[in-house]
């Protein structure tokens, strides 16, 4: 029921991922307003399956407020679900926070987290790059930022095939006198850890981000936000350019009939709908938060993504990347 486009989007989109062979998916909410969004499409695949929540949570609805009040939302019915083993993840469009404070409260957090965070996975010159948090946490202690960085080298070590990712810490300068208190001291922890399945680099510099040299980028919620929205519109806007151009030019648009295909295959790597949603590292449980924007396509993507986690075992490995963690 959460996103700009629910449910009907969201209907859809389930059924193109059972279609693709990531179900079965049981649709959460109004089972009315599901049904009538179901009979709307020509054809129901077995494994779609729907489950009656009297109760939403809107966008701008306050995260903990209704994570206390409003028990009977879709959000609460679906991570129920998880709790109780009978999904192995939960995804939503809706209000990311009011995601991150329902699952807090109903999944709990693994051993050794006190701050689970939102890693999303960027597109860059040469190789996917994991940023964490995204958006889950404005402000964060050093404590926090060092959990983050062992969370998030661990989901590019399993998801992204890093067998030694490099870490970098998000600042406005590569020098140690740079950054605030928070990273001053964040920036002397992660060298004292010294963990021996990845790389600390030290400070990096937003320009760093796309050239792919980093495999995880560690920052605040607010500051990762930004960057992942800012990285979404400005590959957007290049590709929207590249389009007015070519289209200018006659010349330019028998060129691009020649490399059409690299073009769309361009695209569709710089699409944040085709990324999947961006699972929530450190909860007891599997999370995944969907852009609010997010169209079928990119809920069949999301769908998909948390299938590819679960089969990671991700929770697990988490646990323990953490108490190694603390334990160095």
């Amino acid at each position: 029921m959460g996103g700009d486009r629910a449910p009907d989007a969201v209907v859809e989109g389930a059924v193109r991922a059972c279609n693709d062979g990531f179900g079965p998916v049981t649709l959460v909410g109004d089972a009315g307003l599901l049904g009538n969004s179901l009979a709307r499409l020509k054809h129901r695949p077995p494994g779609i399956d729907v489950a009656h929540a009297s109760d939403v949570i809107a966008m701008d609805a306050s995260p903990a407020k209704a994570a206390r009040s409003q028990r009977h939302s879709s959000l609460h019915v679906a991570v129920r679900r998880v709790r109780d083993g009978l999904a192995c993840g939960v995804v939503s469009a809706g209000n990311s926070g009011a995601l991150l404070a329902v699952s807090m409260l109903t999944l709990g957090r693994i051993a050794g987290c006190d701050r689970p965070a939102i890693a999303a996975v960027l597109p860059t010159k040469v190789k996917p790059v994991v940023l964490v948090d995204a958006g889950a946490n404005v402000e964060c202690r050093s404590g926090h930022l060092v959990q983050f960085a062992l969370m998030g080298a661990t989901l590019a070590q399993a998801r992204l095939g890093c067998e030694h990712p490099r870490v970098g810490l998000l600042s406005n300068g590569t020098e140690d006198s740079k950054g605030t208190e928070v990273l001053r001291e964040t920036l002397e922890r992660l060298r004292a850890i010294q963990h021996p399945s990845w790389v600390f680099v030290g400070f990096i510099e937003g320009r760093d981000v796309p050239k792919g040299e980093i495999d995880v980028v560690v920052t605040d919620g607010f500051l990762g936000n930004v960057t992942l929205k800012l990285t979404e519109g400005i590959a957007l806007a290049l590709m929207d350019k590249v389009k007015l151009a070519i289209r200018r030019d006659p010349l330019g648009t028998i060129g691009a009939l020649l490399v059409r295909r690299s073009l769309t295959s361009l695209r569709a790597e710089l699409d944040w709908a085709n990324v999947g949603g961006a699972p929530i590292l450190g909860l007891n449980g599997l999370a995944l938060a969907a852009h609010g924007a997010s169209d079928a396509s990119a809920i069949a993507s999301a769908i998909r993504a948390t299938r590819e986690h679960a089969a990671l075992s991700l929770v697990g490995e988490l646990e323990r990347a953490l108490t190694l963690g603390a334990a160095v």
